[in-house]
């Protein structure tokens, strides 16, 4: 059986609010019951939130790092043919929900680098459509 590559899910649901997700902490105390939420998905309520922290140059930056594995932000930017501000602000938009980690590197008498590493290889995008009441097909859009 072919291992299933990592995915990253942004999650479309337009009932997604912080007083559900209270909701649940509230369910968790009463019941002893978790509901923790996956690492690899987020779930936004407004589709304008995913398409922000999907961008086209973060998904371009993403394959990059999954297809050519640089050693550094430098590096990167160099193969993006991007500025280095704009590669390292996106770098940080992605470590920090988890979709890439930034490792330092070179220790010692060399300068510390930072590495880009990739944590998944497909990114999804998930659409439920209602076809019934109780019935719901998810739809991954292509980014």
């Amino acid at each position: 059986m072919k291992d299933k590559k990592k995915e990253f899910i942004f999650q479309y649901d337009p009932s997604a609010s912080p007083k559900r997700m209270f909701d649940h902490f509230e369910e968790a105390i009463k019941t002893g019951k978790k509901h923790i939420q996956p690492k690899n998905i987020m779930v936004a309520n407004r589709l304008e939130t995913i398409y922000r922290v999907a961008s086209q140059a973060r998904m371009d930056l993403l394959a990059c790092l999954v297809e050519k594995q640089p050693a550094n932000i430098q590096e990167l930017a160099q193969l993006l043919n991007r500025d280095y501000a704009n590669v390292w602000r996106d770098c940080q938009a992605l470590n920090s929900l988890g979709i890439i980690k930034l490792k330092k590197t070179g220790q010692g008498a060399k300068k510390t680098q930072i590495q880009p590493l990739a944590l998944y290889e497909t990114v999804v995008i998930e659409f439920p459509i209602k076809l019934a009441k109780e019935k719901t097909v998810a739809t991954p859009l292509a980014a």
